[in-house]
């Protein structure tokens, strides 16, 4: 049975984060604090070595479903990827959503990846990257997105 396009894109999150070197491994277990645990160490070349697979076959398999979304995210995790890898990974479905420009669409909002990075809300050490609105000139992160007003310049 064929995986649905966003169980795809929820693996290929998951397989190019732990196929990279270098990428934070945190504490997810009872002592850590949740989700955003405590960092524990870097991703070895070891490990990433054996998700590397998985992170190939599912990078062929989403160009073939959805070729937009993946050229979408595809610069943005290279970017992510070759710097600091300290900042919160692009989501992969967070470019699904577009408009015929490549902008992401959020709320009204047509969003680019500004590259540029800010703490995820009080957590000094946890940064994400900014998105910025071509339309109404609206800057943040994700979790600002979450709880932004609709887009100011139109539908």
């Amino acid at each position: 049975m064929r995986a649905t396009l966003q169980t795809l894109m929820l693996n290929l999150q998951h397989a190019a984060y732990q196929s990279t070197p270098g990428a934070p491994i945190k504490d997810y277990g009872p002592q850590g604090k949740g989700p955003m645990g405590e960092y524990l160490r870097p991703t070895t070349e070891g490990e990433a070595e054996k998700r590397r697979l998985d992170f190939e076959q599912l990078s062929a398999e989403l160009p073939e479903r959805d070729p937009g979304t993946y050229a979408a995210w595809l610069a943005d995790f290279e970017f992510w990827r070759a710097g600091d890898l300290s900042v919160r990974m692009p989501r992969v479905d967070a470019y699904e959503k577009r408009d015929e420009d490549g902008l992401r669409i959020f709320r009204g909002h047509r969003l680019v990846n500004t590259r540029e990075t800010a703490p995820w809300f009080d957590d000094e050490e946890q940064k994400a990257f900014v998105w910025k609105c071509r339309r109404c000139g609206f800057t943040g992160h994700d979790g600002d997105l979450i709880g932004a007003p609709r887009c100011e310049s139109g539908a």
